[in-house]
């Protein structure tokens, strides 16, 4: 940027603040969103970004206005990566991000209101509440139906709203919704979930769709270990086909490549990192810590945590799309046939 478009933006920012918001005792609130709308190519839009956000702390300076941009974190992660140049210190960019959770109370009551409103419009004024639709926990089990679909989710409204919608078509001309119907809606709510996450992180893991495959029919907690020899073999041989800029790609072509010095193990190690970014699943790094998780806990993890990973689990979301089986299933399973 020249000298000159930095006075005139200088200018256009004193120009602002005299006329256009003249009036100091007012706030005034600029919302920016849709960011991640597909408005330019990638690395266009990605360098557009990164100077929206520079611009936004140059606005800094007229007090009475606040701009908040709305991004979704792997957008933003993909900024970073993208516009990464020498002495990019992201830690820099903290102090104007405030990420925007949800916890399971409040998922607990946005799903409370999301019952009531749907039955006040279709069967009855009266109130409802979320206990008089869903089931009662099962014969034996301690955990309730509200907790099931709040399990389910990246702990996003999104994702426990399309749960509790495919309950209500699981369920019909129904009164109530049992836990088979449940059952049934996770199975559709499943896949629904794993292809909304493979278009999400289309720009950051083009290959995702693949990657993801070397968890089809998996036994959970699982190890690395778990992730080599014929199931390791088949996933790199279609991420190798494939023309993608996606690092699992890439590693998988290094691992083939005559020159290539890429390891097994490294391809194992960049396979997990993307599942973890990406929130398919989460780890325990010590028989003493809990599962991490990138939706709860750190959004990335590094190829030194990666390697010391003691457990590895699929996230419940993505369990029945995926297949994926649950030892103390198989354990239950065993004890009955004994």
């Amino acid at each position: 940027v020249s000298g000159i478009q930095i006075k005139r933006l200088n200018e256009v920012l004193d120009l602002l603040a005299d006329f256009a918001f003249d009036d100091r005792q007012k706030r005034y609130y600029i919302l920016i969103d849709k960011l991640d709308e597909d408005w330019a190519e990638t690395e266009t839009r990605c360098r557009f970004i990164r100077a929206l956000i520079e611009e936004t702390k140059s606005l800094r300076r007229i007090p009475q206005v606040k701009i908040v941009t709305a991004l979704r974190r792997d957008l933003l992660d993909l900024v970073f990566d993208k516009t990464r140049d020498s002495g990019f210190q992201e830690e820099k960019y903290e102090a104007y991000l405030v990420p925007v959770t949800w916890s399971k109370d409040d998922l607990k009551k946005l799903i409370s209101a999301r019952v009531k409103e749907v039955y006040r419009r279709q069967y009855t004024s009266s109130s409802v509440a979320f206990n008089d639709v869903f089931p009662s926990p099962q014969k034996g089990e301690t955990g309730e139906a509200i907790d099931y679909i709040v399990e389910r989710t990246l702990f996003r409204p999104r994702d426990a709203i399309q749960f509790c919608n495919e309950c209500f078509r699981s369920a019909a001309d129904r009164p109530r919704i049992s836990w088979r119907a449940i059952y049934a809606a996770e199975a559709h709510y499943s896949t629904k979930r794993l292809k909304s996450l493979r278009e999400e992180w289309s720009e950051y893991y083009p290959a995702l769709e693949t990657t993801a495959e070397i968890l089809r029919g998996i036994i959970i907690p699982f190890t690395r270990s778990n992730l080599t020899g014929t199931r390791l073999e088949e996933t790199t041989a279609e991420l190798y086909e494939l023309d993608e800029n996606d690092p699992c790609v890439a590693a998988a072509k290094s691992l083939y490549s005559p020159d290539g010095r890429t390891t097994e193990a490294e391809v194992v190690s960049r396979i997990l990192m993307c599942l973890y970014h990406a929130g398919m699943i989460g780890i325990k790094i010590s028989t003493l810590d809990t599962f991490v998780w990138s939706h709860i806990d750190q959004p990335r993890i590094s190829k030194g945590e990666i390697k010391r990973a003691n457990q590895i689990k699929v996230h419940k979301m993505f369990r029945h799309a995926l297949e994926v089986i649950e030892q103390k299933n198989i354990t239950n399973l065993g004890s009955r046939t004994r």
